[in-house]
């Protein structure tokens, strides 16, 4: 994770993307080949520009047979006609919001090959999301499958800036209230911090972060100006996230799940607000860390339970705020704990002499907010 004011300049984007709503587009996909054929088997591939496609709107899927000679005839069909339908040339046309799976079927040499092929139904993208599916903007990126918005950790900019305990003080004065729980420890000489997130970022998105950091050892202790390095590739840490939101019903139900990978920084944010921000236990957040030794992982165990945490005593029935260790691994359900200081008395506090400074000046001021609020209105509704 870096400084907080990339995230508000994110924000940013999404409510100048109010303006020009454009027909979505998404990140291109190729099917993988399966790993247990030779390479004279024949493989039925299907391929697409776009995982998506707007109500209304079309996509062409192409399949492509490897290993003939000729090409077969294709036949295609849809797993759900009524959300999405799809003719015998790999045309899919969007009907109803969901997600459709279109099956591609030929046959070889007497052998029936089928191929499978995921599109995400939608309303309508925006300019942020047309922007984002295809290319980063200040290392931010868009993912249809779940709908969230993500860092690219492995070619962001903040990786040259460190992190340290005075970001998280002051993003409560640039809109951002999260929960976080912070685990130190020292390994092969450095000194460690591994950190996690969830919350309200900003008017506009929800989510959650895992980041590494670490620096050479000091005997000195840690206080808000101390800063972190974020981590060479060697220190980055194979790990997956999934975030939960509870409904007005009380039912976590998932956001978005960040895959298995080596990250520094594992994110993800949705459009939405929450309805308590302080604390953010509304968002549940589940992880997998696979650490680099059994050493590393009992000291970052360690520090789970300096935090409050708790250890369950099966992989399948981990509670809230708990944890389970298997080898390396160390799987964990984090929803109720926080370090985050109070800040609300503080802004309150501070809203009231800002309040009476503005008083005269108010009617100057009222047009403009007036313009801004049915910017907030508008991005609720449309993005």
């Amino acid at each position: 994770m870096n400084t907080k004011l990339v995230k508000s300049l994110a924000i940013l984007l999404t409510v100048l993307s109010l303006f020009a709503i454009a027909p979505v587009c998404a990140l291109a996909a190729d099917e993988e080949l399966p790993e247990d054929v030779t390479d004279t088997t024949p493989v039925l591939v299907i391929s697409s520009d776009s995982l998506t496609v707007a109500m209304g709107k079309t996509i062409q899927l192409t399949a492509v047979v490897s290993n003939v000679d000729v090409q077969p005839k294709i036949n295609w069909r849809s797993s759900n006609d009524r959300a999405a339908s799809v003719d015998q040339n790999g045309l899919v046309k969007g009907k109803f919001e969901g997600k459709v799976t279109i099956i591609a079927s030929t046959e070889v040499d007497g052998k029936v090959l089928e191929g499978e092929f995921t599109i995400n139904v939608i309303k309508r993208g925006n300019l942020l999301q047309l922007l984002l599916s295809k290319h980063q903007v200040l290392s931010y990126q868009y993912s249809y499958v779940d709908d969230y918005y993500y860092t690219n950790d492995k070619d962001a900019w903040q990786h040259n800036f460190g992190f340290g305990k005075i970001y998280d003080f002051v993003s409560p004065y640039l809109l951002l209230e999260y929960d976080y729980v912070r685990v130190f420890f020292e390994y092969e000489g450095k000194d460690w911090m591994i950190q996690m997130w969830k919350g309200q970022y900003g008017m506009i998105f929800y989510g959650g972060e895992i980041g590494v950091y670490n620096r050479p050892h000091s005997d000195k202790g840690v206080h808000e100006w101390t800063m972190y390095n974020c981590p060479d590739e060697d220190d980055w840490l194979k790990m997956e996230m999934t975030l939960y939101h509870q409904d007005i019903n009380g039912n976590y139900v998932e956001e978005f799940t960040r895959e298995y990978d080596k990250y520094w920084w594992c994110t993800g944010f949705k459009n939405g607000h929450l309805r308590q921000e302080e604390p953010a236990d509304e968002l549940r957040l589940e992880g997998r860390i696979t650490f680099k030794s059994k050493e590393m992982c009992d000291l970052f165990v360690s520090g789970l339970d300096a935090c409050g945490f708790s250890v369950s005593d099966s992989k399948d029935l981990i509670g809230l705020d708990q944890y389970y260790v298997e080898d390396v691994d160390v799987y964990f359900i984090w929803q109720n704990i926080s370090s985050a200081e109070n800040t609300m008395f503080i802004k309150a506090g501070l809203g009231t002499v800002i309040s009476v400074l503005l008083l005269p000046y108010m009617p100057f001021i009222l047009p403009y907010a007036g313009a801004f609020l049915i910017l907030v209105l508008l991005a609720s509704i449309l993005v």
